[in-house]
C-alpha cells in the first residue's frame, strides 16, 4: 500500500500561530495570525477570551470588521472606510451634460 499523505489540522487543534477560535460553520480552526504570546486573534480575542476587559465593538465607518472601544476615536482618523478629502480641482458632475436641454449655460469658460 502507498503511504498516506498526513493529515491536515482539522478539529483537533489549530496549527501553531494561528488562532485557537473554532469557526462553527467553517467546522474549522481560525487561520488568521496572532500576536506573540496570544491565543487568539484581534477578531476573535473579545469573542474567546472573557479575561480581557476591553470590549471591542463595530466600526461605524465599516461594519465588516471591530475595533476596541477605548481606541474608536483614534481608529475613526486612520480606517481606510472613512470618506477622503476631495482634491482642490474635483468639480461633482463636471463632465455629465446639461441638466435640462433648455438649460443654456450664460458665461462660457
Amino acid at each position: 500500500m502507498a503511504a498516506s499523505a498526513p493529515m491536515p489540522h482539522g478539529t483537533g487543534f489549530p496549527a501553531e500561530g494561528r488562532c485557537g477560535y473554532y469557526v462553527e460553520k467553517k467546522k474549522r480552526f481560525c487561520r488568521m495570525v496572532v500576536a506573540a504570546g496570544k491565543r487568539f486573534c484581534g477578531e476573535h480575542a473579545g469573542a474567546a477570551e472573557e479575561e480581557n476587559a476591553r470590549k471591542r465593538i463595530l466600526c461605524p465607518l465599516d461594519p465588516k470588521h471591530t475595533v476596541y472601544e477605548d481606541q474608536l476615536a483614534k481608529h475613526l482618523k486612520k480606517c481606510n472606510s472613512r470618506e477622503k478629502p476631495k482634491p482642490d480641482f474635483f468639480i461633482q458632475d463636471i463632465n455629465a451634460g446639461l441638466k435640462d436641454e433648455t438649460e443654456i449655460p450664460e458665461k462660457l469658460v
